[in-house]
């Protein structure tokens, strides 16, 4: 009898709770929160007040359909028409504006509204909830930004953003008002940005404003929320088979006005798959296998008569630890040890007199540093890979290379910046200056196997020479900016802008005029437009994107002048009904002074087949001979133009105030992006010409949520070889110490009945340079989210399947020589399909 009553006593409780929901969100001006606003509940006669941060939330709301209040004193009055659902938490977050407005700025899910004073073209506002349930993002702002219009990514292991036909480097990449260098985690598989402590994510693709510099692309603006100031402890919990990240949160804890927020994040990859690759011998005992884990914080105080101060950290460390194991059943044998930090701190002063007037000053310290030792036998690259996976011979020697290096990189960066809006009579007025401190530190070591080293040389497209580099240098970069943004009629907006930027590691000054304007046709239509000048300037920071190995020593930064970009950037945008929303955009981007590495005169050494002799055999091909070539170095120089452009069209159903089961967006891209050196012309190797993305979100009921996302890109170029050639490598005849004969290279131990050992043949790529593409890439994911409130909690269960119809997209080619002599290929690809399971819960 007492158990009958204690199960109809949790049956009765789970009922009451699945018959409730909940309503949270944040209130505020568009940029900067509003405390202390009142969310009545009208229908329920109850409510709530936002706390200093804006953020509001009102626990067990019976489902129904409700209307809620904001109000505020000096702040407009709005009212919305929602629904609850049990089981489930209303987001709602509202903007609340001082003077009414024909076109209202609510903004739940997905991307946000523009305001029609905004001049800025190519801005994606996304919400962090759309990383937190996008099909195959693995919950990652970088990976939910690769779905948008103009963005695309590398290849599936990679969060990298490549923008309008430029290379990852030349992203600007912000959080908190701190530049960092690597945003990457797990090696660039994640990104640093966690959805479930994320406030803003602002992408502009293309013709940013002057507060940002030194990049040539694209801006991401990344800002962490403030902690939830209405509790004394609050949090989340997100697990899924691979990872964990814990969100702890509420009021300051010192007695004063503001929040703290903390988070943590750790992948468990060496905790669970790891036991099972060193059961099977894949790996050696003293092997770890790839993890992270970093942990974030925020600390506000105040507002205090108009001052705030924020405090922001952050402590990343991504490690390898790999030996290869001898039950592996390829012929190559691996060992890598590397740690990577990413260390981050600031302060933050917000100073608001008057509600016309903030003043914004920042003091930060930014570190990426990281320690590498590789050490590698590898298989000769002319052979077949797969003809050794079930049978490695016993003596590996002929067949395999050595490659190795080591090295230690460290970038270092104080920051000061203060910055200025100030509201008078129709401007807008931006103002800003600030200086970086710089010190890197880079030492890397290369040792290479003479047969590779001749690999290296005999290839052109190779980007640059694997030769030691070691050098420290120290160098600011100081900046200041102007801008206004001034209403000309209630209807028109215009804002020019200027920007200063002195590069001490080029002993250069730069001035970038930029120009843009917004033009509201109709309430629901509006014209916007950008002109612009851009510079970048080279650094070691800038290595991990950049992927080429460049000597800055002062002799040869001195000679650089920075690189450059025009933007030219026109856009629509209407909105077809109150949740139907389409944009297009046209974009070109003239880019002038690229960085490539020098090439000086050298030596090549070719040979010819002689007719009627075996070309198995050295004694079939004449003896090399010594012609004039090229010879890359790791020097840079300015010897490459560009230009990106094309048009986008984006169709997105924004789900204003969760009244409909149906959100998400559609996009296309058409863009060509090319390159020019020595007169020559080639695409850029991320050039797509044709790229679709559907992201679709649909609720089917009060307790289940499908998340679809579908790409589709024409494929990257590549550089396809043109046929094989005998490899030459120098040897030491004259036994002085000095290889510096060339000799055709043979292979050991394949000696024929006249003693001649067989040839070793390389692939031959020619001068032709991505002359090919890839085949198409398409992919489809698929989430499911599962809601449900178990002891008074919010928990979500998903299960998240990426590349569901296993489609083999490819990432390259693996070339090699067969034993008659013939030219092949075999296909490495990316993810499989790839499913993953996990929960949420807040508390």
């Amino acid at each position: 009898m007492k158990l009958t009553t204690f199960i109809l006593i949790l049956i009765i409780t789970d009922l009451s709770f699945a018959q409730t929901g909940n309503l949270e969100g944040k209130v505020s001006d568009g940029e900067f929160p509003i405390p202390l606003v009142n969310v009545i509940l009208l229908d329920a006669g109850y409510g709530a007040a936002a706390d200093t941060t804006g953020y509001y939330y009102i626990r067990g709301i019976q489902a129904s359909d409700y209307k809620v209040k904001f109000s505020a004193i000096g702040w407009e009055t709005r009212t919305f028409d929602i629904i609850i659902t049990a089981g489930r938490t209303f987001e709602l977050n509202v903007e609340l504006k001082r003077k009414v407005i024909e076109v209202e700025e609510v903004k739940v899910t997905g991307m946000r509204m523009q305001d029609k004073r905004d001049t800025r073209t190519s801005l994606i506002d996304l919400q962090p909830r759309s990383a937190k349930i996008m099909a195959g993002a693995v919950e990652d702002v970088l990976r939910t930004l690769q779905s948008l219009p103009g963005v695309l990514a590398p290849n599936d292991f990679s969060s990298q953003l490549i923008i309008r036909g430029s290379g990852p480097d030349q992203n600007l990449i912000i959080i908190d008002d701190i530049e960092v260098f690597n945003p990457y985690r797990l090696y660039g598989v994640v990104s640093m940005f966690n959805p479930d402590v994320v406030s803003d994510v602002n992408l502009i693709t293309g013709g940013f404003p002057a507060k940002y510099g030194d990049r040539l692309s694209a801006v991401l603006d990344v800002t962490n929320r403030e902690g939830n100031a209405s509790r004394d402890v609050s949090g989340s919990l997100n697990a899924s088979i691979v990872a964990a990240n814990l969100v702890l949160e509420g009021r300051n804890p010192f007695g004063l006005r503001g929040s703290w927020l903390f988070n943590s994040r750790r992948t468990y990859y060496d905790l669970i798959i790891e036991p099972f690759v060193k059961s099977a011998g894949l790996v050696d005992d003293n092997t770890t296998l790839p993890n992270f884990h970093d942990f974030q914080g925020k600390l506000v105080i105040g507002p205090y008569a108009g001052h705030k101060i924020l405090l922001s950290g952050i402590i990343s460390r991504d490690g390898v630890d790999v030996v290869s194991g001898e039950q592996r059943n390829t012929p190559d044998s691996i060992g890598v040890f590397n740690v990577t930090r990413n260390d981050l701190v600031g302060i933050s002063w917000y100073y608001s007199p008057n509600k016309n007037f903030l003043n914004k000053f920042v003091v930060s310290y930014y570190k990426n540093s990281g320690t590498t030792d590789f050490d590698s036998q590898i298989l000769d690259p002319s052979l077949n890979r797969s003809s050794f996976d079930d049978s490695i011979p016993d003596t590996l020697a002929p067949y395999l290379l050595g490659l190795s290096f080591d090295g230690i990189f460290s970038y270092s960066k104080y920051s000061v910046d203060d910055k200025i809006s100030y509201l008078v009579g129709d401007h807008i007025i931006d103002a800003g200056v600030g200086a970086d401190f710089m010190e890197t530190v880079i030492n890397f070591n290369f040792d290479l196997d003479p047969q590779l080293d001749a690999i290296f040389a005999a290839n052109p497209h190779f980007r640059s020479v694997l030769t030691d580099l070691k050098d420290v240098k120290f160098y600011n970069r100081y900046r200041a900016y102007l801008q206004d943004n001034y209403k000309i009629t209630e209807d028109f907006f215009f804002q020019p802008s200027l920007r200063f930027d002195y590069y001490d590691i080029l002993d250069k000054a730069y001035i970038a005029p930029r120009l843009s304007f917004s033009y509201a046709i109709d309430d629901i239509t509006t014209l916007r437009a950008n002109w612009g000048i851009y510079y970048q300037s080279p650094g070691y920071e800038k290595l991990r994107d950049q992927g080429i190995l460049y000597d800055l020593a002062d002799e040869f930064t001195t000679k650089l002048n920075a690189e450059k970009a025009v933007h030219y950037v026109a856009g629509i945008e209407r909105w077809l009904s109150s949740e139907w929303n389409i944009r297009l955009e046209g974009y070109y981007k003239d880019f002038t002074d690229l960085y490539i590495p020098n090439v000086v005169g050298g030596n090549l050494f070719v040979t010819e087949e002689i007719p009627g002799k075996n070309p198995k055999y050295p004694s079939g091909w004449s003896l090399p001979a010594t012609v004039q070539g090229d010879s890359s170095t790791q020097i840079p120089i300015n010897g490459s133009n560009g230009e990106a452009y094309g048009f986008e069209i984006l169709l997105a159903k924004r789900n204003v105030l969760n009244n409909s089961r149906l959100s998400g967006w559609i996009s296309y891209a058409f863009a060509f992006a090319n390159r020019y050196e020595n007169g020559v012309k080639f695409p850029f190797r991320f050039d797509q010409r044709n790229t679709v993305n559907v992201v679709l979100d649909y609720r089917v009921n009060n307790w289940l949520e499908i998340g679809v996302r579908w790409q589709y890109g024409s494929g990257f170029p590549i550089s396809e070889p043109i046929g094989i050639k005998p490899r030459i490598v120098l040897e030491d005849r004259n036994l002085d110490g000095i290889p510096e004969t060339p000799v055709i290279a043979t292979r050991r131990g394949t000696a024929n009945a006249n003693g001649e050992e067989e040839v070793i043949y390389d692939i031959d790529f020619g001068n032709m340079k991505l002359n090919g593409r890839r085949p198409e890439y398409h992919r489809l994911d698929i989430r499911l989210n599962a809601f449900a409130d178990y002891w008074g909690l919010d928990w979500v269960f998903y299960l998240d399947v990426i590349n569901v119809y296993n489609r083999s997209n490819i990432l390259n080619y693996d070339y090699f020589v067969t034993q008659n002599l013939v030219l092949a290929r075999e296909p490495t690809t990316m993810f499989p399909i790839l499913p993953t399971l996990g929960f949420s819960v807040k508390f």
